[in-house]
């Protein structure tokens, strides 16, 4: 049987089908014909302004094991491989140029990104799309040691060299056209650095409570289930209709039917009561894909019929949850489908919002610290009766210990430490023992795709907001107050309590993801009918996927070595083109300054931060030289009454005598470092306060230097994005510096002293309540000499 096709993409005519070989020939064909992309653009030509309330039905598909660089590193406009600000490792060298051996104290053999090999398919042929890839290592301890507390340096020792392979355009161009049209966030993290269990949980109840690994879900045969309130208990409480859609019921042999085991929720014990309505709904199969030619599958039916709820969960099976070893070609064919059969019905697309999202980074590199709480630093400052100033007084944060007896204590829902219990009847050496009693954090882990797809997504933007798994419950909360309330349907009630103070502080609600001032710009055009026929994959196409998962790619030196990039800067990877970035109410300001010793007290280095923006902030501070780790902070947004928000803590320097370096990374692109010697007359000349303002377009921003010293000193400014150079002498009490299209990265230096160490530069986004641009710095490497940013070339 034909059906009407409404779908009319941008075309991905000219990708080699040839990659696509371990499916169907109806796979490839239909993908490379799709026109999806270009139908549903024009579909939504015709919206007008409006406002969350207008969305009628929130489809939320969650995939497997991807992250963000691995999937789009190379994409315009995101930070991406391009970063102009990327994390420096302990041996001076950009995050991407990760050792083998993990040993940074002595050089050693380099695994930068790497794009996957053309023809790595077991015949040979077609983009690395159609790869079935190795399965990187994605469980909790190797993960967290990978991140190794935000040193980001152990990848390759934990995860293989696969970890660093990469896909570009021409390998996913249908995510690419997507991302290209609508909404993409490239500050959105799994929840937890670990594997799937514990991060669907977040995204179903709002928190893991602790349990880091799937041996307390899908691997839990007969021992004690989960059993705290879920989101879609809360939906039904407040008769909010919902329903799961999956193409079956549990992991099954059949890669192509069932839904890997993926929704999480069969595994907590109020979903194995059969008699209940949340049983019935979480536990039955709606199909996403057809079974029967001549038979729509329930999404479709529920589409077409004007039946669709207002929140949906789908969850694929293995062939198209796109979990290696599994090939991304298979679930952008999923994905197609769903889009396909939301477009049939043009008058439900229009009031639809489809995000799809991934569970975890499945091992796969990132080079963007996550957002962490600061539970270690807590708890060891406690233990030694030492004030800990990492967190502002909004948020909190509850440790936990374990008894003699093994058992856990003080656990609640504002616990962000993974579990001290003992396993029952386990038999542990005194390491393990000291591992579980330590407080290791949960998450989040690391940057994973999330597309927003949607009438008031659409525009090809960028969202920089900070996002979790437990976003996806702010903003139904936040959506269904407004849609609701508007009809006078519902009246709000306390937020879901699942999720932790830390994770309402950081992680924003989504809302940022859509524009609803957009105007129609033009009239609705007439769709273009295009034949595509209904496939169902027949046991023989089955057979030879599951043969292809068997024979599948596992990279080598060899593999790296043939990125045709191989000796390029990794910043040539990324597309530098610009492109809309939304607004996000960050609005906070980094300084340093030194404070001598002062009888017992050593010379310390004084962090400050103030935060006036709405959004609260996780910063990660790098001590170089000197302390040579890690310190996490965190802060909620601004109080009622527009109060803002300070945290302060001193670094004590431990010899005087040495240099000092420091550089704090904050989201969307923020950075800050301080540079010196405590020896110098520098520090005496240049130890400034400073406070920033800006003009209402954010064109201008202005130093102002309420306290500048006595001492003789001139202080060079440096205007990376400009190369300009403005000399400041003593006394100067303000000055200005242009941005571009709203970024700044400017450096302070001593003007007559050109041997001085002495560094602070400050470099991020001002935020303006406005559309603006992408970071225009972005594929250019910032010259530490200069002090700005240059193009980068072989």
């Amino acid at each position: 049987m034909e059906r009407r096709d409404f779908i009319k993409m941008l075309g991905i005519a000219g990708v080699n089908t040839a990659a696509y070989a371990a499916c169907s020939t109806y796979m490839q064909e239909a993908l490379a014909s799709t026109t999806i992309v270009k139908d549903m653009l024009t579909a939504s030509a015709h919206c007008r302004k409006g406002s969350l309330a207008d969305i009628e039905h929130v489809v939320i598909l969650m995939q497997e094991n991807r992250s963000f660089d691995h999937y789009f590193g190379t994409l315009r406009g995101v930070r991406g491989f391009g970063d102009p600000r990327p994390l420096q490792l302990r041996n001076g060298k950009p995050v991407w140029e990760q050792l083998q051996d993990g040993d940074y104290s002595k050089d050693g053999s380099i695994t930068k990104p790497y794009q996957l090999p053309q023809g790595a398919t077991p015949d040979g042929e077609g983009a690395a799309g159609g790869v079935f890839l190795q399965d990187p290592a994605h469980d909790y301890k190797s993960g967290l040691a990978a991140w190794n507390n935000g040193l980001m340096d152990q990848w390759i020792p934990q995860k293989g060299i696969v970890s660093m392979a990469h896909y570009t355009e021409r390998d996913i161009p249908l995510y690419f056209k997507l991302a290209r049209a609508f909404t993409i966030c490239d500050a959105y993290f799994c929840s937890h650095n670990g594997a799937t269990d514990s991060n669907r949980s977040y995204f179903w109840t709002g928190t893991c409570n602790g349990k880091a690994a799937n041996s307390y879900f899908s691997g839990i045969g007969n021992g004690p289930r989960s059993d705290w309130k879920s989101y879609p208990e809360s939906l039904e409480e407040r008769g909010v209709s919902w329903k799961f859609y999956q193409d079956g019921l549990k992991w099954t042999t059949d890669q192509f039917a069932g839904n890997y085991g993926d929704n999480t929720l069969e595994y907590f014990k109020q979903y194995k009561e059969k008699t209940t309505a949340i049983y019935k709904k979480n536990q039955s199969v709606n199909s996403v894909l057809r079974t029967e030619v001549n038979t729509p599958s329930q999404f479709e039916k529920d589409i077409s019929d004007n039946a669709l709820p207002a929140v949906s969960w789908i969850v694929a099976p293995e062939a198209f949850c796109e979990h290696p070893k599994y090939p991304p070609h298979f679930g952008e064919y999923y994905v197609n489908e769903i889009l396909r059969a939301l477009l049939a019905n043009k008058d439900v697309w229009k009031k639809t919002a489809l995000f799809i999202t991934y569970d975890e980074n499945g091992g796969f590199f990132d080079h963007v610290p996550p957002p962490v709480p600061p539970v270690t630093g807590m708890d060891f400052f406690a233990s030694a009766g030492l004030p800990a100033n990492f967190l502002s007084e909004g948020i909190k944060i509850t440790t936990t210990k374990s008894n003699e007896a093994g058992k856990e204590e003080g656990r609640d829902f504002n616990s962000e430490n993974a579990s001290k219990d003992k396993p029952n009847d386990a038999k542990e050496t005194e390491s393990e023992k000291q591992e579980r009693e330590s407080t290791r954090p949960l998450g989040m882990g690391m940057r994973v795709p999330l597309l927003v797809i949607s009438p008031w997504s659409a525009g090809g933007r960028v969202c920089s907001e900070v996002f979790d798994h437990t976003s996806f419950i702010s903003f139904l909360d936040t959506w269904i107050e407004k849609r609701f309330a508007a009809k006078g349907e519902y009246s709000k009630g306390p937020s879901f309590p699942n999720v932790s103070s830390w994770r309402k502080a950081i992680a924003g609600d989504l809302t940022s993801t859509f524009n609803f001032n957009s105007e129609a710009t033009e009239a609705m055009d007439t769709f273009v009918d295009k034949t595509v026929p209904t496939k169902i994959f027949t046991k023989k196409e089955q057979t030879d996927a599951k043969a292809k998962e068997k024979a599948y790619f596992s990279p080598q030196n060899s593999d790296v070595n043939a990125d045709p990039d191989v000796n390029k800067p990794t910043a040539m990877k990324q597309d530098r083109t610009q492109c809309d970035l939304l607004p996000v109410d960050y609005d906070f300001q980094v300084s340093f300054a030194v404070l001598p010793a002062r009888g017992s007290f050593p010379a310390s280095l004084r962090f400050s931060c103030v935060n006036a923006g709405k959004l609260g902030v996780s910063l990660t501070l790098y001590t170089y030289d000197q302390l040579g780790t890690t310190f996490l902070y965190s802060m909620e947004g601004k109080r009622p009454g527009g109060y803002q928000v300070t945290l302060k803590d001193n670094l004590f320097l431990l010899n005087a005598q040495s240099d000092y370096r420091c550089a704090v990374h904050g989201p969307n692109g923020y950075l800050v470092e301080a540079l010196g010697n405590l020896e110098s007359p520098t520090e005496a000349a240049f130890n400034f306060h400073y406070n920033l303002s800006r003009d209402e377009g954010g064109k201008i921003l202005s130093f102002h230097f309420p306290n500048w010293p006595t001492a003789n000193g001139t202080l060079k400014l440096i205007n990376a994005y400009t190369g300009k150079e403005t000399m400041i002498p003593n006394g100067t009490k303000r000055v200005d510096v242009a941005t571009e299209d709203g970024w700044y990265d400017v450096s302070f230096v001593d003007a007559v002293n050109t041997d001085s160490k002495f560094l602070r530069r400050y470099a991020g986004h001002i935020e303006n309540g406005k559309m603006s641009r992408t970071d225009p710095a972005i594929g250019m490497i910032y010259d530490e000499v200069t002090r700005v940013y240059i193009p980068a070339v072989v």
